[in-house]
């Protein structure tokens, strides 16, 4: 399965990045919400992990282009996510959706996989 992962800070995408792949998905990484753009044109994945915070700057972008849109029919593992979210403004919530409060550390994101999916 194919995972999509949103977020600018480097060094948790790449442990993120490490732990997907040793569990066998293929992985396409995004620092911004360009390359979320690029990926999400290209293909959908079977299950997004999106950084609140990275989400939230980039949400001009993200609106203009109706992105949350074309997620609608996308789990998506909201992490780092403020007290009390619920979904997206612009995406209806979709029934698997899982969301993650701020700080979530790498491992539980990953193991919010297994709720997801």
């Amino acid at each position: 399965m194919e995972v999509l992962i949103l977020d600018e800070l480097k060094s948790r995408k790449n442990k993120l990045v490490e732990s997907l792949e040793k569990r066998r998905y293929k992985v396409v990484q995004c620092g911004t919400s360009n390359d979320l753009l690029n990926a999400v044109g290209h293909s959908l994945p079977g299950l997004i992990l999106l950084d609140y915070d990275t989400w939230h700057r980039g949400r001009s972008i993200t609106g203009y282009f109706q992105i949350g849109k074309k997620i609608e029919h996308v789990p998506v593992v909201f992490y780092n996510a403020p007290p009390n979210f619920v979904a997206l403004n612009d995406r209806n919530r979709h029934e698997k959706d899982y969301a993650l409060q701020k700080p979530s550390e790498v491992d539980a994101i990953v193991e919010a996989i297994s709720h997801t999916l």
